[in-house]
């Protein structure tokens, strides 16, 4: 059933619900790296401290301990981007706003990517691919953009692979909806998603590897 509540209603319930886990992630973020800090300051290597602390996190997660509901941030996340990719553009504009202050959840929207794309590959339902999308949108360039990259690499070929013609059109669809503004002169997301598909990184992904052998025939 089509949720019929107004959606600035909607995206009033979101942030909130968004403004929640946040906290809680911004503090389990601070409390690993209290973790850190105090192996490095018990002699430990600080890249070894880094590794340690993320198989920490990742067996908190996978034993269920951690303090971070992300079956319930993944969903949240799921209903966002669905309404951003049906919003107006003043409220898209809102919902890229709400991440103004909740650098946690920033950041882990590029893992959210990943997952629209594991999605993709499992499904092969180009709902994952617009809802990844979405995702980068709203992003907007305000994490490494390079992780970025990478991220809408692994989008884009795994709808291409998924049987999806014409990825690029997805992109191109969700470009109209991005920021057109530019940060620190860099270009915009915008343009960044128009022009992925002619993107040298994308076209790197798609060289075969020079030391692969062809198969005989």
């Amino acid at each position: 059933m089509l949720d019929q509540t107004p959606i600035n209603d909607r995206l009033t319930d979101i942030d909130i619900r968004l403004a929640e886990l946040d906290t809680r992630y911004a503090a389990w973020n601070r409390e690993l790296e209290r973790m850190r800090d105090d192996l490095v300051s018990g002699g430990m290597d600080f890249w070894e401290s880094l590794d340690a602390v993320h198989r920490h996190s990742n067996e908190s997660i996978k034993s269920g301990s951690c303090p971070i509901d992300f079956h319930a941030l993944n969903e949240l996340l799921d209903e966002l981007c669905g309404v951003y990719l049906e919003a107006s553009p003043r409220q898209r504009a809102a919902i890229r706003g709400f991440f103004d202050h909740k650098e946690s959840a920033l950041k882990y929207l590029h893992s959210y990517i990943g997952r629209a794309s594991r999605f993709l590959k499992s499904s092969g339902d180009k709902k994952w691919l617009r809802l990844g999308l979405a995702a980068a949108s709203i992003v907007d360039r305000r994490v490494d953009w390079r992780d970025l990259m990478i991220c809408l690499g692994d989008l884009y070929l795994t709808a291409r692979d998924a049987g999806i013609g014409r990825p690029g059109y997805y992109f191109t669809a969700v470009a109209k909806m991005s920021n057109p503004v530019g940060r620190h002169r860099e270009s915009s997301t915008l343009e960044l998603l128009r022009d992925f598909r002619k993107s040298a990184y994308l076209t790197s992904l798609k060289k075969p590897n020079p030391t692969t052998k062809a198969p005989r025939h």
